[in-house]
């Protein structure tokens, strides 16, 4: 955030809409599994133009989203991401060959001897990195721009390139908690305190499973070791979050529950280390990565992570050429990734090889705001985030996989290992939305004046044709109280039934191309459906190219203009904000990082 557009008006309206409303009540899975439903080609999706004309939409908030399934999403750093000035060392790509000698021991010892607060400034050229760089404090490591400023990996080297935190982070001896931590609190009573904690620390709040929110998937049976994948094992549901005071054996955070840690699941809190039941390594704070351009993170390892960070940013960066995820959010609270281009795995296949944006191990609270990413296997996955993360005004387009090119993935998603929840997407354009059941399920997940144009759009080079599972907004068996809100789906000229597309897909499946479809199950295509997926779902002031219609359960109210923001953000500049007006006579203005990913060579 390079303008302090949310805070502190962004707590003051969600405190608002919390109060008017406190008195109301996917088909392909990305791991392994190539789906059986086929359809066959549509015609491309009209770009929408420019426009001056304001949104019809109200700003005030209505009764379209019931308040169990609305939380504060108020994330990022407060005030914005700090401009640091001061540089501390200049390092020169020519003191190492413009990259034919390694950089990465230069690199780290500058980054080491740099005082809190300052900034290793990297020049113009190429840096040849063979080793993870560690940022283990609040300093800033920054480029002279993704053009001119390039860190390179090797390809063969099993590591990434760049860590703000703790890589490999572990955990310490856990601490039962001896009140349940209610949604919406901000405090609750420890049944002992751990020596030294104190205001300030970030730690973990989780539980075990329970079945009542958490579904496991097939693939994840009792005992199975993917049960301990993102998470403590058997611990799924997560939240990170930062202490404010410690009094007695009672604790107070600075952010609150997302959903509620209760005792009788055994909920625990625990802090970070770099070895297992050892003593705490303090989170990262105020970091970042600026202005530079990374490739070739290996065996895995992706590109970019934050590692137990806390107020941490990465910011106008390209990644491309990556074999994990091109950045990982993992353990994590109040970062930021903004404003950055995530694009062209070399592994686009399934295995998680191929991921443009992973947010993991319960990190809350995060931003993901205005980047562009593409050509990977999967845009964005969530694995066992921890709520209040906002995903806003991306355009994350064409994943795919090398070996079936026609078939159509997983877009936008909330899911990837359970179970995420009370996640915001807000504002984005993306193929498609889908909660996949490949590891289990998400719930309480909000998708918000989304663009969701129904067909990838291949840009050059790439060329895929969609042939296989296509469709707009699926959520999957396990898959509750999504909320579906003010979102324009599909395209203009969509063939409508019976030739194609059809409005929702019902049981026994077929293979039309549907804009909506609930609770299937891909393991076992001819099993009937998840009742609750469709009972729990939330569909309200929602258009789609099929039926031509704004579609309501009761009669049409406002739309407030967002869920996080309380007025337009600083990136929009002249155009027209909210982009998505689904009621409007003209529903699709310009989306800035769509227009950026637009006017690139080649685009």
């Amino acid at each position: 955030m390079d303008a302090p557009h949310r805070h502190p008006w962004a707590i003051v309206t969600m405190v608002v809409v919390l109060a008017a409303i406190s008195g109301l009540a996917a088909v392909v899975s990305v791991d392994g599994y190539l789906p059986a439903l086929l359809d066959f080609g549509e015609t491309s999706p009209s770009v929408s133009s420019p426009s001056s004309l304001a949104p019809s939409s109200a700003a005030e908030p209505t009764s379209l989203i019931p308040s169990d399934r609305l939380t504060l999403w108020n994330p990022g750093i407060p005030d914005g991401i700090p401009g640091r000035t001061t540089v501390c060392a200049a390092v020169d790509a020519g003191t190492y060959g413009n990259g034919t000698q390694d950089a990465s021991a230069g690199i780290q010892d500058a980054l080491d001897a740099c005082p809190v607060g300052k900034v290793v400034q990297l020049s113009a050229g190429d840096f040849k990195i063979t080793s993870t760089l560690l940022i283990r404090k609040g300093i800033v490591l920054r480029g002279l721009g993704p053009a001119q400023t390039k860190l390179k990996m090797p390809v063969g080297t099993n590591d990434n390139l760049i860590t703000v935190g703790t890589k490999w982070f572990k955990f310490t001896q856990p601490t039962d908690l001896a009140s349940d931590g209610i949604k919406g609190r901000t405090s609750v009573t420890l049944a002992r305190v751990p020596t030294g904690l104190a205001a300030g620390d970030i730690v973990l709040i989780d539980k075990i499973t329970d079945s009542n929110i958490t579904e496991w998937s097939q693939r994840s049976p009792p005992g199975d070791p993917s049960r301990g994948w993102f998470a403590r094992p058997n611990r799924p549901l997560g939240q990170v979050m930062e202490i404010e005071s410690v009094n007695g054996n009672d604790v107070t955070f600075t952010t609150p529950f997302h959903i509620d840690f209760q005792t009788a699941f055994a909920a625990q809190l625990t802090r970070f280390s770099n070895t297992e039941g050892w003593p705490p390594v303090p989170a990262v704070k105020y970091a970042g990565v600026e202005d530079l351009y990374v490739s070739g993170g290996g065996g895995g390892q992706g590109n970019i992570a934050l590692s137990n960070a806390a107020y941490s940013w990465i910011k106008n960066i390209e990644s491309d050429f990556q074999d994990g995820a091109g950045v990982e959010i993992a353990g994590s609270f109040r970062c930021v990734l903004r404003d950055s281009y995530i694009h062209s795995t070399r592994n686009p296949n399934p295995g998680g090889g191929g991921y443009g944006v992973s947010v993991s191990w319960a990190s809350a609270d995060n931003l993901i705001e205005n980047n562009i990413v593409w050509n990977m296997n999967s845009v964005i996955v969530m694995r066992a985030s921890g709520g209040g993360n906002v995903v806003g005004y991306n355009y994350m387009d064409d994943a795919w996989i090398s070996y079936a090119t026609s078939v159509v993935v997983a877009g936008l998603e909330a899911a990837h290992m359970t179970t995420p929840h009370y996640e915001l997407f807000e504002g984005n354009q993306s193929f498609n939305f889908e909660g996949d059941e490949t590891w289990g399920n998400s719930v309480y997940i909000t998708v918000f004046r989304n663009h969701l144009t129904c067909k990838r759009r291949s840009a050059p080079p790439l060329r895929l044709t969609d042939v296989g599972n296509r469709r707009c907004a699926t959520i999957a068996r396990g898959h509750w109280w999504y909320s579906f809100v003010g979102n324009v789906l599909g395209y203009s000229g969509m063939t409508p039934p019976p030739r194609s597309w059809v409005f929702e897909s019902q049981w026994p499946w077929t293979s039309a191309p549907a804009v909506w479809r609930f609770g299937y199950n891909h393991e076992d295509w001819k099993a009937q459906p998840d009742p609750k997926v469709r009972e729990t779902v939330i569909r309200e002031g929602n258009f789609d190219y099929v039926t031509g219609q704004v579609h309501w359960t009761n009669a049409s109210q406002p739309v407030p203009p967002s869920l996080y923001l309380a007025s337009k953000p600083a990136f929009f500049e002249n155009n027209v904000w909210p982009w998505v007006d689904a009621s409007g006579t003209t529903k699709l203005f310009t989306l800035p990082a769509r227009a950026r990913f637009d006017a690139m060579p080649g685009h």
